[in-house]
């Protein structure tokens, strides 16, 4: 029996009470996997609250508590993390703090700087990282730095590194271009010329395929900016302005995309692309 709000007792649901201790079950099955046992879903959610107040290794802590959370039935993990006074977002890179950083000693170096820039640091490679933290003066450089002075250095460094993927990659099917078109012309082809206009066609059509891959990488390049402006703009409250230019630019940047279809005589219909026809309710009677 339970009371109703006028404070008379009703009788429960024998299906509700099933599945309350299903859901029990297995909140209590992936607390003890997650070596929280005996520790209760309510107890371990006031740790994360209290946790989010002390040092940054305590972010460890509570990364791994989001990780459990994740496992949890469904339905639970939202409810655990908004008790817990976390966002999506927050929970989200807590977590990936903690599947790169949670038990292993070797990068015990990092926790040493501040919260912000272990994000930023979570999204490197294992190697990097391995790197990083045995090499003090790197590490001392890192904490002189601000936050956004390492993103940018993130950025940087990320961007040489595609540069010189890209360069190999062009180097290594330019070589294969050059060894197929050398083998053609050591056997006797009675057609050379049409043969010789078809290796013309094809590097043609892959410079293009290049150029447009660069493109989709410059985007990128474009978007993390982007995306750093408009999160400090929201977290840190009162930068109208900064989400305003961050929208500018990016409108900018779509017309400059168009008016390259219109100088070019290409016509796209740019609304059929974002929102297809056959995704929109049809207007007309059957």
């Amino acid at each position: 029996m339970t009371e109703n709000e006028g404070g008379e007792l009703v009788p429960v649901d024998v299906g509700v009470l099933q599945v309350a201790a299903a859901e029990q079950r297995d909140v209590r099955a992936v607390l003890d996997r997650f070596g929280y046992e005996g520790t209760s879903l309510d107890y371990l959610i006031s740790d994360v609250r209290r946790l989010m107040a002390q040092s940054t290794e305590a972010m460890l802590e509570i990364g791994r508590a989001v990780l459990c959370f994740r496992e949890l039935p469904r339905g639970v993990y939202g409810r655990a993390i908004r008790a817990a006074g976390l966002t999506e977002d927050t929970a989200r890179r807590l977590a990936s703090v903690a599947t790169k950083f949670l038990d292993r000693d070797r990068l015990k170096p990092l926790l040493t700087l501040d919260r912000s820039k272990i994000y930023e640091l979570a999204l490197l490679d294992d190697q990097t990282l391995d790197h990083l933290a045995a090499d003090a003066a790197q590490l001392d450089q890192v904490d002189r730095m601000s936050v956004s002075e390492l993103r940018r250095s993130l950025r940087e460094a990320r961007k040489n590194l595609d540069a010189k993927d890209s360069v190999i990659k062009n180097y290594g099917n330019e070589n294969a271009a050059l060894r197929e078109q050398a083998i053609a012309h050591t056997r006797y082809v009675p057609n050379q010329a049409d043969l010789d206009d078809s290796f013309r066609r094809a590097a043609r059509l892959n410079t293009l395929h290049a150029a447009a891959h660069d493109v989709v990488e410059a985007f990128t390049a474009f978007a993390l900016p982007l995306r750093d402006l408009m999160q400090d703009a929201r977290e840190g409250g009162g930068a109208a302005e900064d989400i305003a230019h961050g929208n500018e630019t990016a409108f900018w940047l779509a017309q400059q995309v168009a008016n390259l279809y219109i100088n070019l005589g290409i016509d796209v219909d740019f609304q059929e692309i974002v929102s297809p026809s056959w995704t929109r309710p049809s207007s007309g009677r059957g």
